[in-house]
């Protein structure tokens, strides 16, 4: 057993996401894209630090009165677990001893993102709350965490026989694919309902699929290439645990549900849905489309922090 915590520091910065003791807010979105996360700054009153390093662009600074965070991670579930457990050890971690301090407040964490749709009575540009997450990559797996919600063990159980059924009985992989599932806190999933239904904003809530890629794992057609899925969108889309449905798919929050558990903390998505099941070669206006994300996304912030 190690005595200390394995924490790489560089220079006094911490080493993917290269930022100091107390350059995070307590209060931080999460977005794949890192040009979201310039756009999300700009709509922060103020801007006190801004830090880029590697593939991770983090600003943080003030919206209305509150202490926030962007950071701008990259896309999937590998890049997210990287920047999860280092702003884990800025929040709550002695740089020096690398001891974990006592009593630290649990963070509040919101993913803003952009998603393809999997249901076909989901119009592209509506939003996707997800309640739940069911993880078909694999970086979840190696952070145990108990489920704690049989709603959890039915998502897994649900998809893993569906998924696997649709894999053509030819393939090495049949019977192979075991996918996790994750859950949100409701208090964030309550927060950004309430500021889409405040603000006129067409949303669904459900579950939220994340993929470990962005082609094959949606069964997108690309010539000289052969899926494992022919249909993946269409699998999924049968997933129904009493009325809760697989809503969108995009690549992180799955994990991202998973290992805010763990870490005790506040976690919840809204995504865009910027094309349908059948059209996912046909994507809607992106900037337009993440607007409503955004805005929702930070209300739904500044409601959890004057609620807490």
């Amino acid at each position: 057993m190690f005595d200390k915590s394995e924490i790489v520091i560089i220079d006094e910065r911490l080493y993917h996401l290269g930022i100091k003791k107390g350059d995070l807010a307590q209060n931080i979105f999460i977005v794949g894209d890192p040009a979201r996360a310039i756009r999300v700054s700009k709509e922060f009153d103020t801007v006190d630090r801004e830090i880029s390093n590697r593939e991770y662009l983090t600003f943080t600074g003030t919206y209305k009165g509150i202490p926030v965070s962007v950071i701008g991670t990259g896309i999937g579930t590998d890049n997210v677990e990287i920047a999860l457990v280092e702003a884990f050890i800025e929040h709550e971690f002695n740089f020096e001893s690398k001891t974990r301090n006592t009593n630290c407040e649990p963070m509040t964490l919101i993913r803003l993102g952009t998603s393809g749709g999997v249901q076909s009575d989901i119009a592209p540009g509506s939003q996707a709350i997800g309640s739940y997450a069911l993880g078909l990559d694999n970086t979840g797996i190696y952070f145990e965490e108990p489920s704690n919600d049989p709603v959890i063990e039915r998502i897994e159980e649900s998809a893993k026989k569906i998924l696997n059924k649709s894999i053509p009985s030819s393939s090495r992989f049949k019977g192979k694919l075991i996918p996790y599932a994750s859950k949100a806190s409701i208090e964030v999933t309550n927060a950004l309902e309430n500021q889409a239904l405040k603000n006129g904003v067409e949303y669904e809530v459900g579950i939220t699929s994340s993929s470990p890629g962005f082609y094959g794992p949606s069964s997108r057609y690309i010539e000289g290439l052969k899926n494992t899925f022919p249909d993946i969108k269409g699998s999924l889309s049968k997933i129904n645990i009493d009325g809760l449905r697989v809503l969108n798919m995009e690549m992180e929050s799955s994990l991202f549900f998973h290992l805010c558990s763990q870490m005790g903390y506040r976690a919840g998505t809204i995504c865009t849905v910027i094309s349908g099941p059948t059209t996912s070669a046909a994507v809607i206006d992106y900037d337009k489309a993440i607007g409503n994300t955004i805005r929702v996304g930070l209300k739904a912030m500044k409601e959890l922090y004057e609620s807490s």
